[in-house]
């Protein structure tokens, strides 16, 4: 965990690419691209329980389709991030009934599963991603309080 506590925007910032949902000054935690829809999680630089923001967003032809939260706000009790021993990692959270799952599996693509009401799910294919198994990632939802332990 200490190397976790530690890790820095500037030692890590080359581990994240670019999403064109996510501002310059902020980080693309995380994104996937399938056919003319984009998905990201955005984030500022700094987070914690006090300060700063994570955002999820969701362009369909180049327009904004979905937005979670609406207001960029602290993301503790908007947002879940869980961290497995085998690698994987992901984030989860709640809108409206729907369940929203961005899962980045170590050794296989990466995806977003959305579970209705009714119990019906549907997945959304992405490619490689790997973002969120990254120390800096790690320290944000660390201090964000939304590391589910």
């Amino acid at each position: 965990m200490d190397s976790i506590r530690e890790a820095t925007w500037e030692a890590y910032s080359d581990d994240y690419p670019g999403s064109p949902l996510c501002a310059k000054d902020e980080i693309t935690l995380w994104s996937c691209s399938a056919g003319r829809r984009e998905y990201s999680l955005c984030s500022s630089r700094v987070v914690n329980r006090t300060q700063g923001y994570m955002q999820y967003r969701a362009f369909k032809a180049g327009k904004t389709v979905f937005t979670y939260p609406a207001a960029k706000r602290p993301p503790a009790g908007a947002f879940t991030y869980t961290s497995y021993g085998n690698g994987n990692a992901s984030v989860e959270f709640v809108n409206n009934g729907y369940r929203y799952t961005l899962a980045d599996p170590l050794r296989s693509p990466s995806s977003i599963m959305v579970e209705a009401p009714s119990g019906k799910t549907t997945e959304v294919s992405c490619g490689a991603n790997q973002t969120l198994q990254v120390n800096y990632t790690m320290r944000l939802m660390y201090e964000a309080g939304v590391w589910d332990r």
